[in-house]
């Protein structure tokens, strides 16, 4: 480098070349030697930068519905809500594992040998005799440029029916990064690390405990102004109708919930109103108090303000086979909310079940809200603003308030099993309007396979782990 530099100057004062433009020249020369990029850092890259919008109107799902999990695991579904409780694997070696409270979303898989990672996660499925140290040892030996041919020959033969001859030639390749000696001090100490483990994971006497104290930090980490505070059990959509949320409890273990929503046949009246609400023998059927005046709710010294109240709500189960009804109870939020005339009047008095002042400027202010929400997602995915869908969005969503609300005692006594399958349709109908606002449209009800493995969870706070959920079960 010295050698190198004081060539660069005697040419530029041979030239003639200004001092100004020497110290330009010299700042790039310097900055190819300390601007260096490990090659380990480049095969897997997802980052929290990579993060998948939050689809915040599942927010509250896990309030109105509970996860069912399968005795046998399998993942082509039909629309419901689903739990898996499953094996995971490290893809960040030198952090700081999941722990309670841990924020994670969920990413695309990215990076030069993430197809290579995504397959071998993929193939574990098909192969249970490969115990789950085994694959996790290898996954950090592709992440980190371990050769194949430097593992133990048992050990190759162990992983290889996860890989294919392409796969496996390429991971015999010997990697080309910087030599040490050119590194900024920061730099060295990482690829120092990587080297180390390397070491530890291909040699045949490490034992896992071993190789797992190297990986995996201990402690609390440091503040980081430049980490992120994120909530726990975020979702977001993952293609094909298909929500995903995955909670790790620790890098071998992750509890991963699905969540597809039913296609429901909603249909409306000649006023927009949502009128009927059915799906597979379950049926929602509204009527609305359409006496004169109904449509008004006063607030003494506030205002009148537009309101649709419910006349009756009938639910009913294997078409007619059993059936409830809820007479005049619940209201919803009509137009947009504002004041007909301010200060009130005594035409309209209040009755049994209207709201307060307070009730109703909270709906409002949540509607207002949730289309807030929806712009910043649909900004989030380079999508139009809603513009022209703010009315529909509006409607649907105060709907949803008021049938959850109107409907809330039929679900408090321990309830009947078609009740809350009946009840679902609002959850399922409501989810599916918000899908199709954001873009994402769910066509039928058939089975459809959902494959969360290209979308790893990572953390919100820097220093800590990328975890990849596998379809293998996790057994304690």
């Amino acid at each position: 480098m010295k050698k190198f530099l004081f060539f660069l100057l005697f040419v530029l004062l041979i030239s003639g070349s200004s001092f100004a433009q020497f110290g330009d020249i010299l700042k790039k020369a310097t900055d190819q030697v300390t601007k260096v990029e490990l090659l380990e850092e480049k095969n897997v890259t997802t980052s929290i930068e990579d993060a998948l919008p939050v689809a915040f109107w599942l927010k509250d799902l896990n309030e109105y519905d509970e996860p069912s999990e399968q005795d046998h695991y399998n993942f082509s579904l039909i629309p419901g809500y689903y739990k898996f409780v499953l094996q995971s694997y490290c893809l960040k070696a030198g952090t700081n594992g999941p722990t309670k409270g841990s924020g994670y979303l969920l990413a695309p898989l990215k990076g030069k040998r993430s197809d290579i990672v995504y397959n071998v996660v993929t193939n574990s499925a098909n192969h249970p005799e490969i115990d789950q140290r085994d694959i996790q040892v290898f996954l950090w030996g592709v992440i980190y440029g371990s050769k194949f041919t430097d593992y133990p020959i048992d050990f190759q033969n162990k992983i290889r029916p996860l890989l294919t001859p392409s796969e496996i030639t390429d991971l015999s390749l010997d990697i080309k990064n910087v030599p040490l000696d050119v590194m900024p001090s920061d730099i060295k100490k990482i690829a120092a690390f990587y080297n180390d483990f390397r070491a530890k994971i291909t040699n045949p006497n490490s034992t896992y405990n071993e190789i797992e104290s190297m990986a995996m930090l201990n402690g609390v980490l440091p503040e980081d102004p430049f980490s992120k505070y994120i909530q726990k059990g975020l979702w977001a959509y993952i293609g094909d109708g298909f929500y995903a949320r995955s909670r790790p409890e620790g890098y071998q273990r992750t509890i991963q919930e699905i969540y597809r929503p039913a296609k429901v046949n909603a249909i409306k009246d000649s006023k927009g109103r949502l009128t009927s609400l059915e799906n597979d023998g379950y049926k929602i059927e509204i009527n609305y108090d359409d006496d004169s005046g109904r449509d008004v709710v006063s607030f003494s010294g506030q205002g009148d303000y537009p309101v649709w109240r419910f006349k009756s709500i009938k639910l009913s189960s294997e078409n007619g086979l059993n059936s409830t009804t809820v007479e005049n109870t619940g209201w919803m939020v009509k137009d947009k909310g504002l004041p007909i005339k301010k200060g009130g009047s005594n035409k309209y008095e209040m009755v049994t079940d209207d709201p307060m002042y307070s009730d109703y400027t909270g709906r409002v202010n949540d509607g207002k809200r949730v289309l807030k929400d929806f712009d910043e997602y649909r900004k989030e995915k380079k999508m139009q603003p809603l513009k022209d869908k703010q009315d529909e969005c509006w409607a649907d969503y105060h709907t949803m308030k008021g049938l959850k609300a109107a409907t809330n005692p039929l679900d408090k006594s321990g309830q009947m099993n078609w009740i809350q399958k009946t009840l679902r349709l609002v959850t399922d109908w409501w989810n599916n309007s918000s899908s199709a606002l954001a873009g994402e449209e769910n066509s039928d009800n058939s089975n459809k396979r959902v494959d969360f493995r290209k979308f790893p969870s990572v953390p919100a706070t820097n220093g800590m782990q990328r975890i990849i959920t596998s379809e293998r079960k996790r057994v304690e």
